[in-house]
């Protein structure tokens, strides 16, 4: 049986080509049907869900075509299809002039469609996310090393703060600039689960609290062990940022129950959001 010819291959491509592009239209119409159900002015923004869609495109692709340019096709249709669905979506990015890895994080996961502008501090960022619903903010992940720490700010309670809603990069690319830094996304809507997350708890007291303490404290209250803890000295209060494995909603009472293991009589604890843990970091 003779091999078929490059013009039959390349027309048996062609019309996949006309399949692949059916398909997209398809799901825009659908996206725009979901749009139309819901209620104006919110940030059609799922980072839980996105996370669980792109986790089955990786593990469930094989053959020669990369895994990123999978990825990076998906997070290029997710942001586009946000984009339909919030008219006047745009990105915050935290990119002093010495760090432009940062912007490069924030292209990666949004794609080309979504206007961002820079910003060179993340107070910036914040004031310009809490002046506007429908602005995502991109800031550095917090570190020990931070001299003036961003994650402090949003224990306070004010109704106009974000969450901490998801990490990048969520899935490292190849030719990245930004492969030694992540960052985390900042938006005005409750995180929520993707089936592999980490929980953000920030602990504010007058005086300092022992790792140790804090792990039994945890454990008292019921809840999982952090998987990381920082520390952060600001107008003489310490501020801890824990990570926990899950989602832990504002209410949960495992909250109090850990301020009272704690005995923060003039201390307090606070949930600033949750994000699903990278495809990068999983085994």
């Amino acid at each position: 049986m003779d091999a078929p010819s490059l013009e039959t291959l390349r027309q048996e491509i062609d019309a996949i080509d006309g399949e692949l592009h059916g398909l997209i239209r398809r799901r825009a119409s659908l996206v725009g049907q979901i749009a139309s159900s819901k209620p104006a002015g919110g940030l059609a923004m799922r980072p839980g869900r996105e996370a669980r869609i792109l986790r089955k495109r990786l593990a469930t692709h094989d053959g020669a075509f990369p895994a990123a340019a999978i990825y990076r096709m998906w997070r290029e249709m997710i942001s586009a299809f946000a984009l339909m669905q919030t008219k006047n979506l745009k990105i915050a990015v935290c990119r002093p002039a010495d760090q432009p890895g940062y912007w490069d994080l924030a292209r990666d996961h949004f794609g080309c469609q979504i206007p961002m502008v820079a910003y060179e501090s993340p107070a910036q960022v914040l004031a310009e996310v809490r002046a506007n619903p429908a602005t995502v903010g991109i800031l550095p992940a917090p570190i020990e090393a931070d001299t003036a720490a961003w994650w402090p700010l949003l224990a306070s309670g004010e109704p106009t703060l974000p969450n901490v809603v998801a990490r990048l990069p969520f899935l490292v690319m190849p030719n990245t600039r930004a492969r030694d830094i992540s960052a985390m996304m900042l938006a005005r809507i409750e995180p929520e689960e993707s089936g592999d997350d980490r929980a953000l708890l920030v602990l504010q007291a007058p005086l300092g609290v022992s790792r140790n303490r804090i792990a039994g404290a945890l454990a008292k209250a019921g809840l999982p062990a952090f998987t990381s803890a920082l520390d952060q000295l600001a107008g003489g209060v310490h501020h801890y940022l824990l990570e926990l494995p899950g989602v832990i909603a504002d209410g949960d009472e495992r909250l109090c129950g850990l301020e009272k293991a704690l005995e923060l009589n003039r201390g307090s604890v606070a949930v600033i959001g949750a994000y699903a843990v990278p495809a990068s970091a999983r085994p």
